[in-house]
This record gives C-alpha cells, sequence and structure tokens, in this order.
C-alpha cells in the first residue's frame, strides 16, 4: 500500500490502519526508545491497554514519567474514582494499589492539604480541564510530602468524558523553600 505523506493528506487512511499519520509524530526526530524498568514497563503496557479500551482521542505522554520508579501515574473513571495505580504509587505513598482502587485520589489529603489548590484542581476537573498543581498529600504512615499533579481529562471519539490521568511526582526543591522561610 502507497501513503500519501504530505501534510495535507488526509488522516484517514493511517487511522484506519490504526497509525497515527508519520508527519503528525514528527518521527524524524523520534528520540531513541526509552527504557524503562520490568514494572514500569508493565504498568506502560497496561495503561496502553486501557486507552484502547476506553478509545480515547488524545495522547498523554507518560511512559518519560514512568522512568523514574517513585512517580505515579493514576487514571480514575470521569467520577474520579480509582481505576489504576501505578507500582509507583505505592512507592509514593506506601498505599497499594490494591487499597487505592475505588477510592477518590482525596483520601490522600489531610489537614495540611491547600484549600486554594484543592478548589482550583475541583475546578479544572468541573470544566474538564488539564491543571498542573503542587499540593500536600500524605502517606500512609501520616508523613507529609508536597505532589506535583498534572491532572488530563480523556475523552473517548464521541467526545465524552470517560478518564482523567494523573502524572504524579514528589517535590523536594518547594520544600525547602517552604520551610527556609
Amino acid at each position: 500500500m502507497q501513503f500519501n505523506l504530505s501534510p495535507k493528506a488526509s488522516t484517514d487512511t493511517f487511522s484506519n490502519l490504526g497509525l497515527l499519520h508519520p508527519l503528525l509524530i514528527g518521527n524524524e526526530f523520534m528520540p531513541p526508545p526509552i527504557q524503562l524498568s520490568e514494572e514500569a514497563q508493565n504498568d506502560y503496557e497496561i495503561i496502553c491497554k486501557y486507552a484502547i479500551r476506553q478509545g480515547w482521542i488524545q495522547w498523554v505522554d507518560f511512559k518519560n514519567h514512568l522512568k523514574k520508579s517513585e512517580n505515579a501515574v493514576v487514571i480514575t473513571d470521569a467520577k474520579q474514582i480509582i481505576r489504576f495505580a501505578s507500582a509507583g504509587f505505592t512507592v509514593m505513598t506506601g498505599y497499594s494499589t490494591e487499597f487505592a482502587r475505588g477510592k477518590k485520589p482525596k483520601f490522600l489529603q489531610g489537614k495540611k492539604t491547600e484549600i486554594n489548590v484543592r478548589a482550583a484542581i475541583r475546578e479544572a476537573i468541573e470544566k474538564r480541564q488539564t491543571i498542573e498543581a503542587v499540593l500536600t498529600n500524605y502517606r500512609k504512615n501520616g508523613e507529609s510530602y508536597l505532589c506535583r499533579v498534572k491532572i488530563f481529562p480523556m475523552f473517548n471519539k464521541a467526545y465524552e468524558l470517560v478518564n482523567f490521568l494523573a502524572l504524579e511526582d514528589e517535590v523536594f526543591e518547594e520544600e525547602d523553600e517552604l520551610t527556609s522561610h
């Protein structure tokens, strides 16, 4: 089969085959493949399969995020119930992924969790917008930590909200700045 690779070419030919138009992904500038630990690779494959089952129409580059074993990827349904948490979630929070499944992520919040940040996240979720924020969460052992979270609404082909995808990592620099004042 021959493909028309011009920028004006229809992406239908490629999407019917389950491919992206090569010019849309800039494959001539693709970096070398990202090497993941076996556990992170397993998480990556689970998330990819889940994305396909849910029919996500956009893609979030979370593979780079999984390179650090302590980074977490969390997927909730449209009602913010956790459906998947990567192994990094357990490293970061101390909670097992089995414990987290079926709960809302707010179970990680506590008395020091910033009210204004919670309100901003809630507003973005209600408006179905991407948001990045830093908030205080709590580990299973009760210890607080700063968590940078970027939350993406995920839509299917009918433009229905089906999931939220959150990329989370612990922040250490800001903690030092906060305690030095």
